[in-house]
């Protein structure tokens, strides 16, 4: 009779430590969730919608010899197409004059690429284009629809050059200074990424709210850990090819002219990168946290049922 009277709490006692660690696991998808998405959410804060991290990762192309040859060529090329279309006058001596004077302008611009004060005027660039574009710390209220590139740094230096080297002004940064992509449909994504990034904040204390109550809620941390650490990651790896299907989206108009995809190419790059370093952190984190979660749970268990079979 004690032993059953004994034994009768333990079946309620069970299901109630059930109950905790059902609870536990469910916050700790919430919180998996949650820090899936703020991985991106803070880079988008530091990485694009900062004009200082949007400079220090993509102003690392100035030191890219090939690319900035390549970007100098393409855009006095450019730009040099639309000189010769308003310059043309129909007598081949003096139009083979100017056409052989835009190619010496473009040869010029190449050399220039190397020079600092074009990687200065690289750097202004960047830092007009990314105020064009993101309102947040920009000068622009709004972001614009589509997509700006200010080139007319790089390209004021270049008429210099040119100017200074072959004796004639092409006036490449009136003509091509600023550019807009058709079709590109940036300006809502701009939007909807500068909003969402000053939810990081709280987000972040909310994840962290969440995920401290789940190990208090639940009767095994352990199991709990397991579900925090591997959700994340699965949650990481959805995110991450959400990325690269966006990413795939938006390569169609940009591709359409060769100047605008030579630089949202190589930029792509460079963010993408920035990106998958953060996620890949992220990872590893969530990764070694899953790993301790489903050892310990093992452990724990192991050692329970050992003690189940010394008392029986």
């Amino acid at each position: 009779m004690t032993s059953s009277r004994a034994a009768a709490p333990r079946p309620p006692r069970r299901a109630a430590a059930a109950v905790r660690t059902g609870l536990g696991a469910a916050l700790a998808l919430v919180t998996a969730g949650l820090v899936s998405v703020l991985v991106p959410l803070h880079w988008a804060a530091d990485t694009v919608v900062s004009q200082q991290g949007f400079t220090r990762v993509v102003g690392t192309l100035s030191e890219d010899r090939q690319f900035q040859e390549a970007l100098a060529r393409t855009a006095v090329n450019r730009a040099a197409d639309t000189l010769l279309g308003e310059r043309s006058t129909g007598i081949a001596f003096v139009d083979r004059l100017v056409q052989d004077a835009a190619r010496r302008a473009a040869d010029v611009a190449a050399g220039l690429s190397s020079q600092p004060a074009y990687q200065q005027a690289w750097t202004q660039a960047l830092i007009r284009t990314h105020e064009a574009n993101v309102p947040a710390d920009g000068a622009v209220a709004d972001a614009p629809q589509h997509l700006v590139l200010e080139l007319q740094p790089l390209l004021e230096a270049a008429d210099g050059a040119v100017q200074q080297s072959v004796g004639v002004d092409l006036g490449l940064a009136e003509r091509q200074g600023s550019i807009t992509v058709p079709g590109s449909n940036t300006g809502r994504l701009v939007e909807a990424g500068t909003r969402l990034t000053g939810l990081a904040v709280p987000l972040s204390w909310a994840a962290g709210v969440l995920g401290l109550l789940a190990l208090l809620v639940a009767r095994h941390r352990f199991a709990v850990l397991a579900v925090l650490g591997l959700g994340t990651l699965a949650g990481l790896a959805v995110v991450w090819a959400l990325v690269q299907e966006a990413l795939r989206r938006a390569a169609g108009p940009l591709g359409a002219d060769p100047l605008v995809w030579l630089v949202s190419d190589r930029v792509l790059d460079l963010l993408t990168g920035s990106l998958a370093q953060w996620m890949t952190t992220a990872a590893w984190a969530a990764g070694i946290t899953g790993a301790v979660g489903v050892v310990g749970a093992v452990v724990v268990s192991s050692a329970s049922r050992r003690r189940r079979r010394s008392t029986a």
